[in-house]
């Protein structure tokens, strides 16, 4: 494009670009227009204090006379959602104990009241030691000196066999004791033929494999046929007893059961309500003693069991009468200990003389 000539322009036009000259070195040039206002957008895009108020901004930050100062390092976003106060959204339930430990479902572990007298708590414990007239004697059988009587408490240890022997159980050792605690009859049971035990269980059981050789434990019929004897015309007392009596192949009237894992009062002691409570744990909470410490002993879990029992009898009386109603036991034989001695005894025989002179 040729260049303009300046003489052939108007005398207007001249007049103006003389007017334009003076004002052209006032004006900032292009870029720095440009610069200004990138810059005062980006300060006005900054994120908010948390006291929400902006920062100073001095007009000498903005045309860049203190580029080289220091400037306080801003919040990121990720800071600021952390430092979220308590009162906010979800923050409120993480950061709040309370509202935590409410939303989990976690037992409550209050310290349980004694149920009964503490009188009648140490007459039940005091059957958890042998007595010296009664003695334990391991695998010894049927007792030679002490009676079953009207309440016997039965417990069983087992092992595992097969290939899943977490799952799979045969019977290893019975015990059974009286009212008074009394070893009533203790003996070790042969695995059936073909069944071959994968897991003693030993930690837990306390069997050993001399404990189930065939010199040394009975076979399970003879141990099965003793058991049915002991057991007919008395009230049976256990801990989720069903499961003995399923490995014993044996039933007993339900109404002669006092299973003191179903009782209502022990039952509020379990640790996750609707479940179980364990014997263990009711030994602790009730008794004040510790059992199964180490390998088990079914003497030791059948005593545990007839002394829980002991502490809340007439309630747990009580509320088999309203459950099946008023029941009455047959005796189981003429020499039978009901549970009052020779006091009982003497009171049967008065008896007797009195109808032999009538």
């Amino acid at each position: 494009m040729a260049p303009i000539d300046l003489g052939t322009l108007s005398s207007n036009w001249k007049i103006l670009q003389q007017r334009l000259k003076p004002s052209t070195p006032a004006t900032p040039p292009k870029n720095q227009k440009f610069d200004d206002e990138k810059q005062s957008s980006l300060k006005r895009k900054r994120p908010q204090h948390a006291n929400g108020k902006h920062g100073d901004a001095s007009p000498k930050a903005v045309n860049g006379s203190q580029k080289n100062t220091p400037r306080k390092p801003l919040p990121s976003r990720k800071r600021q959602k952390m430092e979220e106060p308590a009162s906010v959204g979800a923050s409120a339930k993480q950061h709040n104990a309370k509202t935590l430990s409410k939303s989990i479902s976690m037992p409550s572990l209050k310290k349980t009241p004694l149920l009964s007298d503490p009188k009648d708590a140490d007459v039940a414990v005091s059957i958890l030691e042998p007595h010296p007239d009664f003695p334990d004697i391991e695998n010894e059988g049927v007792s030679e000196v002490a009676l079953p009587g009207k309440y016997v408490a039965l417990d069983c240890e087992m092992v595992g066999v097969g290939p899943e022997p977490n799952r799979d159980s045969a019977l290893a050792r019975v015990s059974l004791v009286n009212f008074h605690g009394h070893q009533v009859y203790d003996s070790y049971v042969q695995v059936p033929r073909g069944i071959e035990v994968t897991d003693y269980r030993t930690a837990v059981s306390g069997i050993e494999p001399r404990h189930l050789r065939k010199d040394v434990a009975r076979p399970f019929d003879e141990v099965r046929n003793d058991l049915k004897i002991l057991l007919t015309g008395r009230i049976l007392v256990g801990h989720a007893v069903k499961n003995d009596l399923d490995v014993l192949i044996l039933k007993h009237d339900k109404r002669f059961i006092r299973d003191t894992s179903k009782f209502s009062k022990f039952r509020e002691l379990a640790i996750i309500p609707g479940r179980t409570p364990g014997l263990k744990l009711l030994a602790d909470k009730l008794l004040g003693v510790e059992i199964q410490v180490g390998a088990h002993s079914s003497v030791e879990d059948a005593r545990a069991t007839m002394a829980l029992f002991r502490l809340e009898k007439d309630s747990f009386e009580h509320e088999i009468r309203q459950k099946y109603g008023n029941i009455r036991l047959d005796a189981a034989g003429p020499e039978v200990d009901v549970g009052g001695g020779d006091e009982i005894k003497k009171k049967s025989r008065n008896r007797k003389k009195k109808k032999k002179r009538n």
